[in-house]
């Protein structure tokens, strides 16, 4: 009886198998008749320029926030000794 049992088991497993791959064939015809694959690549490719330019942008914006951090942090001369090199 477990024989039976297994056999079952072992058909109902090959027919959700083939439908699946049936559904992912159907899934795969409807995605390429509709040109959703271009649209996405098209997508893709405008995410990854935009991604680009964000990032040069903070680069740009870290430098300057360095550079400036470096020009405060510079040591003050006294006032006395201002005076005597001018």
């Amino acid at each position: 009886m477990a024989r039976r049992r297994s056999e079952r088991l072992t058909a109902v497993i090959r027919e959700i198998e083939a439908l699946a791959k049936r559904l992912r064939a159907d899934v795969r015809r409807a995605a390429r008749e509709t040109g959703l694959t271009k649209n996405l690549e098209r997508a893709a490719a405008t995410l990854r320029k935009q991604a680009a330019e964000v990032a040069a942008l903070v680069e740009k914006y870290a430098h300057e926030l360095r550079m400036e951090l470096a020009k405060g942090s510079t040591p003050r001369r006294s006032t006395a000794r201002r005076k005597k090199a001018a």
